[in-house]
């Protein structure tokens, strides 16, 4: 009789549980990426603040992928529903083209629990390794020496260019790693600029939300970039949390509503470019730290 009142117990609360709206949606970062590169995996929980939730951690098994670590954002709690933001770090040495991961979550309650999965993505995994056809012949007949190859002559010179490159790069490694980054970052910005300007006269001909969202995504990864913070991960809300501008916050709430209300308002063209104009700002200001020597 008690195992019938347990069974009916644990089945009335996992059906209040499900009336309950709890939303688990992960995605990756990159649209891409190679064997053995660091990928990041977003996850965003939004549950009623009544629940306990616990979400995977290095024990958990991510599919074909490994785990090399995680960043926990802190819970934001609106009217009685909490949202956590979790971005982990991941790799793959698995040699398909397109690997898939939904992850699982537990929720908590008295002495058992239940699952919750979360929304399924994919990435396309690139191959550096080309199939070789072999087209060598196997041939037993001695080959006429022309040369002899000095070794030790060969070992010296080495060294000595070794040598020069060290005391080169010693003499001038501030210069030589400062070069390189000014190079990523104008490399980047040219770029997502590029990039940018395509998106922008797409949605400027046909006025189509999907292209306003592909230009804002395009926008967001490139902050994240360089400001660290999680603007491909967050709302516009979100976002205002870590962001003050005011202006920017106006441009990106316009946007949400013509993409999301379903209203299509078009975006003026002007609008879009103080994006464009406020996201080269931030990167010609890190090349200006950079040249301050503050990075």
């Amino acid at each position: 009789m008690n195992q019938y009142i347990f069974i009916f117990l644990f089945l009335f609360k996992i059906s209040n549980i499900q009336s309950q709206k709890i939303e688990y949606k992960s995605y990756f970062i990159e649209d891409s990426t190679k064997i053995g590169d660091s990928i990041r995996l977003v996850t965003i929980l939004k549950y009623p603040n009544n629940i306990e939730i616990i979400q995977p951690d290095s024990s958990y098994k991510f599919s074909t992928f490994d785990f090399i670590g995680k960043k926990i954002f802190p819970s934001i709690v609106s009217k009685n529903i909490i949202s956590d933001s979790t971005i982990y770090f991941l790799r793959t040495f698995e040699i398909d083209s397109i690997q898939k991961i939904n992850l699982k979550a537990n929720i908590i309650g008295g002495y058992d629990s239940m699952s919750i999965l979360s929304d399924t993505d994919s990435i396309y995994i690139i191959n550096q390794v080309n199939n070789l056809t072999s087209q060598s012949k196997e041939n037993t007949l001695l080959s006429k020496i022309k040369s002899i190859f000095n070794t030790e002559k060969a070992f010296y010179i080495t060294i000595g260019i070794l040598l020069f490159l060290i005391i080169i790069f010693i003499s001038f490694r501030k210069k030589i790693i400062r070069y390189f980054k000014i190079r990523k970052i104008k490399k980047q910005s040219k770029f997502f600029n590029e990039e940018f300007s395509y998106c922008l006269k797409k949605y400027s001909e046909k006025n189509n939300p999907k292209e306003l969202e592909k230009l804002l995504l395009l926008w967001k990864r490139f902050m994240e970039n360089f400001t660290q913070k999680p603007y491909s991960s967050s709302t516009t809300i979100e976002i205002s949390l870590f962001n003050d501008d005011k202006e920017m916050m106006d441009i990106l709430h316009k946007s949400d509503k013509s993409i999301y209300s379903g209203s299509n308002l078009p975006i003026e063209t002007a609008y879009l470019n103080k994006l464009q104009f406020k996201a080269n700002t931030i990167s010609k200001d890190k090349i200006n730290q950079i040249l301050d020597g503050k990075e």
